[in-house]
């Protein structure tokens, strides 16, 4: 299968009152979204992120290690302000 998300925002604490996710921190947040993301995905699945998957993640590769698939990341403004050094 191929899926296509955007937006996650792993680490991303004020997002959760932005947006009025149901969540009481960004850990809880990031381990909701990786045990969804996984019911879905499978090893051989193709998924497109459309940019902001983290927003000043201090270990972005210890979420992407617990995703399935094979991921394909499209840089978004949040990548770039918070994991991408300058």
């Amino acid at each position: 299968m191929i899926f296509f998300t955007a937006d996650t925002h792993f680490g991303h604490e004020n997002v959760i009152r932005f947006t009025e996710r149901p969540f009481s921190s960004a850990h809880e947040m990031d381990e909701a979204l990786i045990e969804n993301w996984n019911a879905r995905v499978h090893g051989g699945d193709k998924v497109y992120i459309l940019g902001d998957m983290f927003f000043r993640h201090p270990d972005p590769e210890s979420i992407l290690i617990r995703l399935k698939g094979q991921k394909h990341l499209i840089i978004g403004k949040s990548l770039l302000i918070g994991v991408v050094p300058r």
